[in-house]
């Protein structure tokens, strides 16, 4: 039997005070979270949540990868060698943290990558004999320079180099090595995001090809329910939340691509959503995943236990799968 009124009004008085309790659990935290909270969450005005998001360079997590930066623009003197204390990696946290685009730091950071990795003016080679290719490597390194807004006409050349990359199915391998197959989700994912950044950064510079290199792309992942094929997922750690997930794949971070996208609501992502709600904790709240090998300079939260990073990702984007519209 349904509930009656009476017991319909009390779970929905519980619901919403679990959700309060979220809420006050989340914005007690960084700026960098406090920030997207209050933009993706409680659909803040953007004075009020652009207010916010500029302390995230004087305080917490963002101010302090900012303070590691070299003097001459790299982390750990690298391009992309140390992994999560690279160059390539402190960027793409501090793009998650959410620091503003146009940031000095960051744009001489983005310099660095370009100019030390670009090879044929088309892709991003850092091996010092140029010979290792590798597309999801030359996807990040896009999306970092076009969110941070690093002007050159070499991305351009980068993402038309990508785009021709890409196989009849729709998706991306990271290079032509039978070796690399298994990593196709993630190459794909990749480059769909870094085709996103430039399309946000150069709006006017949109055209049909590119966009029916996206949804070609996001089409290979829909037909596989995202990587959820009879109900298994093709890799196990998929449904283990890692923040950051850095190059890896998972579904959650999938889901976001999509919401982050704005696409109407395709009914492929349906067993994907289920999944995600259904690792919802009882008090309303996300746990963090495995965490991925390798040096960070620090670790913003314990793995096993609620994660506010993957609550709001999570929140974030059953708000735009519940929408209307």
């Amino acid at each position: 039997m349904p509930p009656t009124d009476n017991r319909l009004c009390k779970i929905l008085m519980i619901d919403m005070e679990i959700r309060q309790e979220v809420m006050d659990w989340l914005l007690d935290s960084d700026p960098a979270i406090r920030w997207q909270v209050r933009k993706d969450i409680l659909h803040e005005p953007l004075e009020s949540y652009e207010k916010e998001r500029a302390q995230i360079t004087q305080a917490g997590w963002c101010a302090r990868l900012l303070q590691l930066q070299d003097g001459d623009g790299l982390w750990n003197g690298s391009l992309y060698n140390g992994k999560w204390l690279s160059t390539t990696y402190s960027l793409y946290l501090l793009k998650i943290l959410g620091l503003s685009p146009g940031n000095s730091q960051a744009l001489q950071g983005c310099d660095q990558l370009l100019n030390r990795g670009l090879y044929q003016q088309e892709e991003i080679r850092f091996s010092s004999k140029k010979d290792i290719v590798d597309l999801g490597v030359t996807a990040i390194v896009l999306s970092l320079c076009c969110y941070f807004g690093y002007a050159s006409e070499a991305l351009s050349q980068i993402v038309m180099f990508l785009a021709r990359q890409q196989c009849e199915e729709g998706n991306w391998f990271p290079n032509e090595s039978p070796s690399v197959a298994g990593y196709t989700f993630e190459t794909t994912l990749l480059v769909l995001e870094a085709v996103l950044q430039y399309q946000n950064r150069y709006a006017a510079e949109k055209d049909t090809f590119l966009i029916l290199v996206s949804q070609k792309g996001q089409d290979f992942l829909l037909r596989n329910n995202l990587g959820i094929v009879n109900q298994q997922l093709l890799k196990k750690n998929w449904s283990s939340f890692s923040f950051p997930p850095y190059w890896f794949y998972d579904i959650l971070t999938a889901l976001d691509y999509f919401r982050d996208f704005r696409m109407n609501k395709d009914i492929r992502c349906r067993v994907a959503i289920d999944l995600l709600s259904r690792r919802q904790t009882k008090d309303g709240k996300w746990l963090l995943g495995l965490r991925h090998s390798g040096k960070t300079y620090f670790e913003m939260e314990k793995v096993g236990c609620p994660s506010r990073w993957n609550t709001l990702r999570a929140l974030r984007v059953l708000d735009w799968w519940n929408s209307p519209g």
